[in-house]
């Protein structure tokens, strides 16, 4: 089947599952449906492997479901998400940039992305989460870069790159507990090694992360985290032979802090800065520096736009240091769209190719029941 018509199909079935669960929804049933479509075409100007432009899409509907509605404990919840995307695969094709400078960029494919079901204990104090999980949307995450594009800004290229780690755009088989006291939490996890074959589980190796976070809840206040990870696989580490081939195994941590320039303000940007170590000899990507600032309103007669700009380094063992400066601008039309103009300069791509200009011009489209 091509991937038009492998595209075409999911697009259909997606549909047609939000359009039941939003009838559902509709007839009070505790159940909540969403669908979102960001496409994009980016265009690298100068620089990098070859000029030209690629068209990436992807595509996400999901549905959530209180446990109680099936007579389990309060404070449960089902979560399943399905993904399809489609790729030009514009860094291997044009820019040849390590870091990535798309975070949608994914292998045309339709997928069950993530499937797991949630437990509250304790008032809230407590969380465990079992089943199909994206260590990205839970660990490592730093708000005031999610609207930047580069995939540097979302999960730090020193755990990502270093590893088959369970994150977008394939989720692995996992389980999570977060502690939440105060201003403090705790989220630890253990995830398969090798998510690409959830079958194997945990035969293959595991990863293991724990993070720890700080935020005050007075208005204005910095948030801090910081994490350690460490990757055990037991898969041979070479491309030889029948089994699939596994990064050797390693460790690292990482550290982020979040502080808004206002602490009365309204709408006060926020300035964030994240560093990430892996020493291990067998890392890749062994340090990996991100930085910027993110101005929500920044017109004031544009109350829901975003402006976001940072400089994401990464060191790459053996060729170099590899950096990216990006300035974004988030347009919001409505609760249900918004476009997205992205500029990013990319200095030696790949610590190999000359230095790039990219210009990325992204559509979201989302709705919810």
């Amino acid at each position: 089947m091509s991937t038009r018509a492998l595209s075409g199909s999911g697009i259909l079935a997606a549909a047609l599952i939000v359009s039941t669960l939003a009838a559902h929804a509709s007839n009070a049933i505790p159940i909540s449906a969403w669908a979102s479509l960001g496409s994009e075409i980016a265009a690298n100007l100068a620089g990098g492997i070859a000029q030209g432009a690629r068209v990436d899409h992807k595509f996400q509907v999901g549905f959530a479901l209180q446990g109680g509605s099936l007579g389990l404990p309060s404070g449960g919840r089902f979560h399943a998400t399905f993904q399809l995307t489609h790729s030009g695969a514009p860094s291997a094709s044009l820019v040849g940039d390590a870091q990535g400078f798309s975070n949608i960029v994914a292998p045309s494919r339709a997928t069950l992305y993530a499937l797991w079901y949630a437990q509250h204990f304790d008032a809230n104090h407590w969380t465990v989460r079992l089943g199909l999980i994206s260590a990205d949307n839970y660990f490592d995450d730093v708000y005031s870069a999610s609207t930047l594009i580069n995939s540097s800004f979302g999960v730090q290229p020193t755990w990502s790159g270093n590893t088959v780690a369970p994150i977008y755009p394939t989720a692995g088989l996992g389980a999570m507990a977060t502690w939440k006291g105060g201003a403090w939490s705790n989220r630890v996890g253990l995830f398969q090694a090798d998510p690409a074959h959830r079958g194997s589980l945990l035969h293959r190796g595991a990863l293991w992360m724990d993070e720890v976070a700080y935020r005050a809840a007075t208005p204005g206040a910095s948030t801090y985290k910081f994490g350690l990870w460490r990757y055990r696989s037991r898969a041979p580490h070479s491309r030889q032979g029948a089994a699939r081939y596994l990064p050797a195994p390693t460790w690292g941590m990482y550290f982020s802090v979040e502080h808004p320039v206002s602490r009365s303000a309204r709408n006060s940007p926020i300035v964030f800065f994240r560093v990430g170590w892996s020493p291990n000899r067998a890392s890749a990507v062994p340090v990996g520096i991100q930085t910027g600032i993110l101005v929500d309103a920044p017109l004031p007669d544009r109350p829901n736009d975003q402006f976001s700009a940072g400089i994401a380094r990464v060191r790459l063992r053996g060729l170099g240091e590899e950096t990216a400066y990006e300035v974004t601008y988030v347009v919001t039309f409505s609760s249900h769209f918004d476009l997205q103009p992205d500029i990013q300069y990319i200095e030696d791509p790949g610590g190999r190719y000359p230095s790039a200009t990219v210009f990325t011009l992204r559509a979201h489209v989302g709705f919810s029941e």
